[in-house]
């Protein structure tokens, strides 16, 4: 029905990418029969997106369960079962075969889910499958609303499939611009509908012009720039390597992850609030994004420096239940009292807490290492290179070091931490540089710690003979030399944490510099043309309707990856994703509000809304 309705597999032949949209995911039978067709049929070289809305998601093992009536298919559904997420609503998106394949799925109401999709003008949907119950039965997935949402994210001449030939369908997808013809059904069925939709469709008025993600072109020479090689910088870089990207990485220093990415050990997980607002739901996106990057990645690179031991938050008692009502899946979250956290960390604990089950920790410079190492054939590390101006000229970036030494590509990417600010000054982006001390301790004299154990610190499980203990956060300063009292407040902290540390002597440690955001937020996406914006959105403050203002305009080809904090292991594999996707017109990793909270504009738009400009 979906396959042939939308003339597929024909349509692999030539395609070097493809995109399926999907209304109810279920236990996965589409997709998998899909795959199964697009492994055969389309160039060996070509990517599939395959993107599928399901309010009421199966667990992994009822998904397996059911799927073994297809042994034929097992091999994907082995595959899929790997990369399932757990079922917290929202975007998460998956990569398989390789990356040769990209699943997205969207948990939750299907009108909410269409409407929150973030996709580029450039990455709309090539087919759909139309799969919910009939409408007697389930009619919020066939309102007009849906069918209007479908037909927005579809490129003119994207085709669509159903079994449900009723009357209502029909008339909602006319209306919202397709034209149809009605097919003999499957089995018992009768008829069913297929449908083009036409040139002249609508496109969909963003509600925030100003945050609109205009379809990027892909530059003929598939060549970016990126400044820093840092976690941030490295992870970009790998993205767009894994999509045939040539990128050459600009450091300033004489090393890789020299700055803050150079700390020893460094913690993976979510950042919740009781409340769940936008940042919280950013980080929890970004936690999970990243976890099953880093799994990926691993089956792939058996000595990336992956640890998925968990992570120990220790909370009170009220702050605890409260994070315990989120209602989180007991694989992302679960509650414990002091004495079960004391066991599961290993040694004694001062209270009970949070533990992330999915969380871990790993070693930043060896990751940047491993990233490097993969894609060497495609990434060039140029150190002692310190940027000092950019110039658009023509469709070419000209990155000029402070040395004299010219480098030119159609894309580059900022990822130097607050440095961003001298190349790109007029963002308003209030970029800060926050130091943070840790402190080594030897593992010689103290009992082995199972998992990372957080509190108004951190301390990390012996590496290369020593425990890691972090850090201060201190603003307004940048004294980079180590200084005794700071030690002894990451070693009083401890020693009230986990009694077992008490009295323990600090053998070295290290000073590094955070980027952060005045919201808290990373920066991550294109660079706003700071002259359309001022022009176009000066009067913001008048609260005029959003569709009385155009999309908003970037300069071509430069992105933004900083501002990423202390949780830098946690954002920076999404946003290199994310401008990756961005590049390749390929389907967002990111709800659309949640990008909203990310977007390199948002400082401008608030001043414009203040009138402070």
């Amino acid at each position: 029905m979906f396959l042939d309705g939308n003339n597929l597999p024909a349509r692999f032949n030539d395609c070097r990418t493809f995109t399926i949209g999907e209304t109810g995911f279920g236990t996965g039978l589409n997709f998998l029969v899909t795959l199964a067709a697009w492994q055969v049929h389309a160039p060996a070289d070509a990517h599939l997106h395959y993107i599928s809305v399901e309010k009421h998601p199966l667990t992994r093992m009822d998904l397996l369960r059911v799927l073994s009536g297809w042994p034929e298919l097992a091999a994907g559904a082995d595959a899929l079962a790997t990369i399932y997420p757990p079922l917290v609503a929202g975007l998460h998106q998956r990569q398989l075969l390789n990356g040769r394949v990209t699943l997205t799925l969207l948990f939750g109401e299907v009108g909410e889910m269409l409407a929150s999709f973030n996709i580029c003008d450039d990455a709309s949907v090539d087919a759909w499958y139309l799969d919910g119950f009939a409408p007697a039965k389930n009619l919020d997935m066939w309102t007009p609303a849906v069918l209007q949402q479908v037909a927005h994210l579809t490129r003119p001449g994207g085709t669509i499939a159903t079994y449900s030939a009723a009357g209502t369908v029909r008339r909602g997808l006319e209306t919202a611009g397709f034209s149809l013809n009605k097919r003999p059904g499957f089995g018992l069925k009768r008829d069913m509908l297929a449908g083009i939709l036409s040139a002249g469709s609508p496109i969909r008025q963003p509600e925030t012009p100003w945050f609109h993600l205009p379809g990027t072109p892909i530059p003929r020479e598939r060549h970016a720039v990126v400044i820093g090689a840092g976690v941030a910088g490295v992870s970009v870089a790998h993205a767009l390597a894994e999509q045939d990207w040539r990128v050459t990485i600009l450091e300033k220093q004489s090393r890789v992850a020299a700055g803050a990415s150079g700390n020893p050990g460094g913690v993976v997980l979510p950042h919740l609030t009781a409340d769940m607002n936008r940042e919280s739901r950013f980080y929890l996106a970004a936690f999970l994004h990243s976890v099953a990057w880093l799994n990926r990645l691993q089956a792939r690179l058996p000595t990336l420096p992956w640890q998925q031991t968990g992570v120990l938050h220790l909370l009170d008692k009220n702050r605890t239940t409260r994070l315990g009502q989120l209602g989180l899946p007991a694989s992302i979250l679960e509650c414990l009292d002091q004495a079960t956290a004391t066991e599961r960390a290993g040694l004694t604990v001062a209270s009970g807490g949070v533990l992330y089950p999915r969380a871990g920790w790993l070693r930043p410079p060896a990751l940047c290492a491993a990233l490097l190492a993969d894609q060497a054939g495609r990434i060039a590390v140029l150190t002692g290179r310190e940027v000092a101006r950019l110039e658009l000229k023509g469709d070419q970036w000209r990155v000029e070091d402070t040395q004299g030494d010219i480098t030119t590509a159609p894309v580059v990417i900022l990822a130097n931490g607050q440095a961003v600010v001298r190349l790109v000054p007029d963002l308003g982006l209030g970029l800060e540089a926050v130091r943070g001390q840790l402190t080594y301790l030897s593992a010689a004299t103290i009992p082995t710690l199972a998992m990372p154990v957080c509190y108004d610190g951190y301390v990390i499980p012996a590496c290369d003979g020593q425990y890691c203990v972090g850090a201060t956060y201190d603003r307004n300063d940048d004294t980079r030399e180590l200084r005794a009292a700071d030690e002894a407040r990451n070693l009083a902290a401890l020693a009230l944490a986990v009694p077992a540390f008490a009295g323990t002597l600090a053998t070295d440690g290290r000073v590094a510099f955070r980027t952060t955001s005045p919201d808290h937020l990373p920066v991550i996406g294109p660079v706003p043309d700071v002259a359309f914006y001022a022009k176009v959105y000066a009067d913001l403050r008048h609260g005029r309707p959003a569709h009385r203002y155009p999309p908003a305009r970037y300069l071509p080809g430069l992105f933004l990856t900083t501002g990423h904090g202390s949780r830098g292991l946690v954002s920076g594999p999404l946003a290199g994703t994310l401008i990756a996707a961005c590049l390749n017109q390929a389907p967002l990793p990111l709800a659309a509000d949640l990008m909203e909270s990310v977007h390199p504009g948002r400082f401008l738009v608030r001043k414009l809304k203040q009138a402070v400009v």
